[in-house]
């Protein structure tokens, strides 16, 4: 799992790195050093996993997301729609004017 730069990690890599950190198999400059990646960028993993965690225990795991996503795009999608039928409406009475 030796990387010496962030750009390659792959998710899983990136999980099993934070996962040693957090269950005290590593230390955070152990596994920095060992690895080849920086401190905070470590930090940054170790929060995001965190964050995620916690969102997806409160509720709003990637299925609240999803469903927060879909309900956006159908409001965009009407509202689309509904400028497509303005501009339909607006050119037909510019040819009758």
């Amino acid at each position: 799992m030796s990387k010496m730069a962030t750009k390659g990690w792959s998710t899983e890599e990136k999980v099993a790195l934070v996962l040693s950190v957090l269950r005290g198999e590593l230390s955070m400059s152990e596994a920095s050093r060992r690895h080849g990646v920086s401190d905070q960028t470590l930090l940054a993993w170790r929060d995001r996993f965190l964050k995620g965690g916690e969102a997806a225990l409160g509720g709003k795991g990637p299925d609240a997301q999803v469903k927060a996503l879909e309900n956006e795009n159908k409001q965009l999608k009407e509202a689309l729609a509904e400028m497509a039928l303005r501009v339909e409406v607006l050119k037909k009475l510019r040819h009758l004017g």
